[in-house]
């Protein structure tokens, strides 16, 4: 509940507005804000509890369903233009308390409805304080409390590979034979073994060692609900380093990889494939040749194993669990760094914890990380570790114990984050930079005076990767995560505590009607190629504030039907050509809450003329733009990503002027060009787009990249460009693929 207080502070503390000027206002909403503080302790206590008695978890979830109408109350307050009280009267018409209300709203009787919907709410609030009386829940303090932090917690230390797993001699053997091996034929391998035994860590391994020896590379996820169009979409990106067109037929595609691959020495990695005939469809793109290609698959499977090496079983290498020596090597050097650091009066506890990990590296890493997350480490702490994983029957179960251990463990604020990932579909590339810009714009960061919020926000990204929930995928040469993914097994849990708390609904395409007991907040739809996918009928939508869509453009739900979003982010995997028309998003003008706007797909959008006033982050460089409205104003615009097609580099050159001025807080710029552009058109483009943001007083970060992947882009082509012009003030970093000459030295030397 601490964004809602927060807010009911910038109502007290801001200059007198005329919706909320009067005393009568002010005093009221002094009085809901105490019984919110009391509410609010009331769940940290019930948050603390390793297991929350039914009577406990139904409190919980009503009180935070309660909190969550008063936030969407308080931000329309806020947030929506005081000329304009018919729109104000719209917003808040969602809310529990306005319903009866919301036919008599006037222009002057905004002020008398606030008061009445303070009160009503207060009267919420007291109902709940009442029911957590009259259900004793006091009594739950004498329950079981999950172990916590006593003191700050440890940040972990960066990512390193290499802590995460254990070479034995038969993963070395296996690893040179693959380095050293001249045989030029193309060949299959395959890693076997059991769920958390470290397949795709072993695989990541190989793919780091190996990837210099190969023209070309990738490395595709795969998992159980595998989209072939967007392993090969995934596939030829990664080979060619530049995204194909997302309207691309899948045999289009599959032609494009094998010609692309016919020549060329190349490794591909193939990680977690669940059916034979999942490999069948991929096998298919590879050309058969003499240059030394190698692929890797990964599997839980026996059959599928064989099946990918044409059941030659020497080429399947099998994982075994850690033997005790390699377990207690995984643990302590995630630990202490070493056995020896160890302390002399924890060792045989510790022992003992290794030991019902049952050599499982996910098991044991994850409950190393818990204790190496602690400031201080007590014999109690270990014995309660060592009990909770010793109650389990199975090897499996103490991972998923082991997993829940380490969730619990965490703060709440991390919590939140990290639950925030069961947003994406299981095995999904989540980019850093697209997750901390959706949890600020959600509110889930936390900032004391002074502190920069995107900042604090990759801290947070950092904790959970340095506590093993989160998967490195890309990581760039200064040891920097650029994308990462969620393992299976945390993807299955925090999908589960999402569920259980109401913080997010995922709907995949099978599912026709949801049983719903509350409002659905956060929506996911995870359409993927599914024709026929809906939207479930029984799904109110006007409370929603993050909608994200994986699916076919003609299965997307109407947009402006979510009228409360702050996070909107549509990945569509169809393909609406210009015969179809543009997706016309001009309906997210009275979305006065939206703060983050992505859409990327082959389609074209058509945007709104009004103000969007809280729009923080648009990003629309892997669509097309229908046309750029004349006026429009994104007053709070921080960061924004755009096409360069022709449209709008003619409005560039007629308007920009204007534009900057319109987009004075702006401090990220990420330009993609299309293919089909001029490289004379694009010169004199760029010229004027850079000579125009000299002057901009906040941009920081200026990126221009060919197609549809900035960070891939690497290709060459005749375009030149000057830049030996007045940089932005504040420009930190000028990135450009080699599409584009070096800057000059004057400039360079000021960029980091």
């Amino acid at each position: 509940m601490r964004p809602l207080i927060g807010k009911l502070d910038m109502l007290l503390l801001r200059d007198a507005p005329q919706k909320c000027c009067s005393k009568r206002i002010k005093d009221r909403m002094r009085l809901l804000k105490d019984d919110v503080q009391k509410i609010s302790s009331y769940l940290d206590e019930l948050l603390e509890l390793e297991d929350p008695p039914p009577m406990a978890m139904c409190w919980m979830n009503e009180a935070r369903d309660l909190s969550y109408d008063m936030e969407d109350y308080v931000d329309s307050l806020l947030f929506v233009p005081p000329e304009d009280p018919s729109l104000f009267a719209n917003n808040i018409k969602a809310t529990r308390s306005l319903r009866k209300w919301s036919s008599r709203v006037k222009t002057s009787q905004t002020q008398v409805i606030s008061a009445e919907t303070l009160s009503e709410f207060r009267k919420y609030v007291q109902e709940a304080i009442q029911r957590h009386q009259r259900y004793n829940l006091h009594s739950c303090r004498t329950l079981r409390r999950r172990f916590v932090l006593h003191g700050p917690m440890v940040l972990p230390r960066p990512y390193e590979e290499t802590t995460d797993i254990v070479i034995d001699g038969r993963m070395n053997e296996f690893i040179n034979s693959l380095a050293t091996d001249g045989d030029q034929q193309l060949k299959v391998l395959s890693v076997l073994g059991s769920a958390c035994i470290g397949k795709t860590t072993l695989a990541r391994v190989l793919y780091n060692r190996l990837r210099k020896q190969y023209n070309c590379r990738a490395f595709i996820r795969v998992s159980k609900k595998p989209d072939t169009k967007k392993i090969f979409c995934d596939m030829l990106s990664q080979l060619k380093r530049q995204h194909p067109p997302q309207h691309c037929r899948e045999i289009d595609l599959v032609h494009d990889i094998k010609q692309y691959l016919q020549d060329k020495r190349y490794l591909i990695i193939i990680d977690d494939v669940w059916a034979a005939s999942v490999w069948d469809t991929i096998n298919h793109v590879f050309p058969k040749g003499n240059h030394g290609s190698r692929i890797i698959t990964t599997t839980q499977i026996e059959d599928v194993a064989l099946t990918c090496c044409c059941y030659q079983s020497e080429y399947v290498f099998e994982m075994k669990y850690l033997d005790d020596d390699h377990s207690r090597k995984l643990f302590f050097n995630r630990l202490f760094c070493s056995e020896r650091d160890c302390p002399e009066q924890f060792k045989d506890v510790l022992n003992e914890i290794v030991e019902t990990c049952d050599g499982l590296p996910l098991a044991t890493v994850s409950i190393a990380s818990v204790l190496a997350s602690q400031p201080v480490m007590s014999i109690d702490l270990l014995t309660y570790i060592h009990r909770s994983l010793s109650s389990c029957f199975s090897a499996l179960e103490r991972t998923r114990q082991a997993l829940n251990l380490s969730f619990n463990s965490l703060p709440q604020y991390l919590k939140t984050c990290l639950l925030y990932l069961s947003m994406y579909p299981e095995g999904y590339t989540i980019l850093k930079d697209d997750l901390v810009k959706q949890w600020v714009a959600e509110g889930l960061i936390y900032t004391t005076e002074g502190q920069d919020i995107g900042k604090v926000a990759e801290s947070y990204l950092d904790q959970l990767l340095g506590r093993r929930f989160i998967q490195p995928i890309c990581v760039n040469y200064n040891n920097e995560v650029l994308s990462c993914a969620v393992h299976g097994m945390v993807h299955d849990l925090i999908a589960h505590k999402s569920a259980e708390e109401n913080f997010i609904v995922a709907i995949d395409y099978s599912q026709k009607n949801v049983p719903l007991s509350q409002k659905v907040r956060r929506l996911s739809l995870l359409f993927g190629n599914a024709k026929y996918a809906k939207t479930p009928a029984n799904i109110t939508k006007a409370q929603v504030r993050s909608l994200g869509f994986f699916g076919l453009l003609e299965s997307m739900p109407c947009i402006t039907e979510f009228k409360l979003l702050r996070v909107l982010n549509l990945q569509l995997f169809g393909h609406a050509g210009d015969d179809d028309g543009p997706v016309d998003l001009t309906g997210i003008s009275e979305m006065f809450q939206l703060r983050y706007m992505k859409i990327a797909g082959n389609v074209c959008i058509k945007l709104p003329n009004h103000v969007l006033r809280c729009l923080e982050i648009l990003d629309i460089a892997y669509a097309r733009v229908a046309c750029v409205p004349r006026d429009i104003h994104l007053p709070n615009l921080l960061h924004l990503g755009l096409p360069l097609d022709k449209n709008l580099l003619d409005w560039i050159n007629s308007r920009m002027s204007l534009s900057v001025e319109r987009v004075r807080k702006l401090q990220d710029l990420h330009l993609t060009r299309s293919s089909a552009l001029s490289s004379d058109h694009l010169n004199r483009s760029m010229s004027s787009i850079l000579s125009l943001l000299g002057g901009h007083g906040n941009l920081k970060t200026l990126v221009v990249a060919h197609g549809s992947s900035a960070k891939n882009s690497l290709g060459v082509s005749d375009v030149t460009l000057s830049c030996d012009l007045l940089a932005p003030p504040l420009l930190q970093r000028f990135w450009q693929p080699k599409n584009f000459e070096d800057c000059s030295e004057g400039t360079a030397d000021e960029l980091c």
